[in-house]
């Protein structure tokens, strides 16, 4: 239809004396350049148009995917297709069909078209996987691993797809081609083949989840699983860097995923204190009525007391000696107390483990572990808690007449006896 523009231009070029190949190329850049040029006004226009609409209905009814899409560029991308039809259109318009112009110029729309289609589907897809991340039902699973292969695979049929242009072939010949080489591209993409069969499986097994705590000392990864792709896992560590594990160390190494007691909304307590050995001695009557006067130790001190009495009476045991017979301990009585506090404490969970326990003495004395959980998993209250806890253990010590071991203590016994 237009073909006489053309034609007209290279008139004007070879009646300035120009050969007619140079004549035959800056007529056809001429109008290649004024349609781009259309092309792009085209664009804006589009592009202003769908924009300016897209984010008029977000503000009247705000919508995740209005945003998503909104910063992953879609509706640009989308803006950028349509003039490219245009140009496709005009081009046999332009040149005489079959003429190098326009195999050239039609080859490299079309290259155009597949690449900016390739983007559109990549923002759309990026956009699809950070809305999936902010469903309840799937904000815990590697979203983006499944994407990513998705558009690996895509981008390989594009980029056959851009060689049979180029090169004039049938893609189905290539594909053929490209089967004699299957090995090679085996040994190229192999990690990322292994990445996502990897993925697969932590998802699978439900190993790790995005939002997961994780500790991973190989590493040094302490922190929240932020995101698993085909490759890697981004942890963000709780001082606030950020740590990256490869997929395959997940399941080759151990790792400690605290995700149970996130649930469950407990986070555990286990810790001991070392007891004075030289301070462990039988209750006598004096303080045993002393320590009934505490309210959570009343009851069970009688009990014992009964139970105790009765023992010796059925042995005969004379009980003047403290060998003969059962006698109540204070690091006994104490043990009891502990237990009785954090079953009263509405900071520890009821519903879980929680006992005070001996552990092996060693040098350092006798260990009391205290073994619980917290009826919260927050971190910082997690802390408060276990620290209140043992404050107020090492306060009431010394009222059950048991002092805790410390290493330093002896020397500082020995250094104020020699100073007086």
């Amino acid at each position: 239809m237009f073909h006489w523009i053309t034609d007209s231009l290279i008139d004007f070029f070879l009646k300035l004396g120009m050969h007619s190949g140079l004549a035959k190329m800056c007529s056809a850049l001429i109008v290649v350049a004024c349609l781009i040029g259309v092309a792009f006004v085209f664009y804006l226009i589009i592009n202003l148009i769908v924009v300016r609409a897209v984010k008029l209905t977000h503000r009247k009814k705000p919508m995740l995917w209005w945003e998503k899409l909104l910063d992953k560029k879609f509706f640009k991308h989308v803006a950028a297709l349509l003039p490219a039809f245009l140009v496709q259109k005009m081009i046999p318009q332009f040149f005489y069909e079959g003429s190098r112009s326009d195999l050239f110029f039609s080859a490299l729309t079309n290259i155009y078209i597949i690449i900016n289609v390739m983007l559109i589907i990549s923002a759309f897809m990026n956009a699809l996987g950070e809305v999936l991340l902010h469903k309840e039902a799937t904000k815990d699973k590697p979203i983006k691993s499944y994407i990513q292969i998705l558009m690996v695979v895509l981008w390989g049929i594009a980029v056959i797809l851009v060689i049979s242009i180029l090169l004039n072939k049938s893609p189905a010949g290539l594909l053929a081609g490209i089967g004699a080489f299957s090995a090679v591209l085996l040994l190229v993409f192999q990690d990322m083949i292994i990445g996502f069969v990897n993925s697969i499986q932590l998802s699978s097994n439900d190993l790790i989840r995005n939002g997961d705590w994780i500790t991973m000392n190989k590493f040094g990864v302490d922190g929240d699983v932020e995101e698993v792709n085909l490759l890697t896992v981004k942890v963000r560590n709780f001082d606030k860097t950020i740590s990256t594990i490869p997929v395959k160390q997940l399941l080759s190494d151990s790792f400690q995923n605290w995700r149970p007691i996130q649930d469950l909304g407990i986070r555990r307590i286990k810790r001991s204190f070392n007891v004075d050995v030289t301070s462990i001695k039988p209750c006598t009557p004096e303080m045993l009525e002393r320590f009934k006067k505490i309210g959570v130790l009343k009851d069970y001190i009688i009990s014992v007391e009964k139970e105790i009495a009765a023992y010796n009476e059925e042995l005969n045991a004379d009980t003047s000696l403290i060998p003969n017979g059962r006698h109540q301990t204070n690091i006994g009585v104490l043990r009891a107390y502990i237990e009785a506090y954090l079953k009263n404490n509405p900071n520890i969970s009821q519903q879980a483990t929680c006992m005070v326990r001996q552990l092996a003495p060693d040098e350092y004395g006798q260990p009391l572990e205290i073994y619980c959980f917290t009826a919260t998993s927050a971190w910082l209250e997690y802390e408060d808690i276990q620290a209140d806890v043992f404050d107020h253990i090492y306060s009431v010590l010394s009222y059950f007449e048991i002092r805790a071991y410390q290493r330093d203590a002896g020397k500082n016994a020995i250094a104020m006896a020699s100073s007086e």
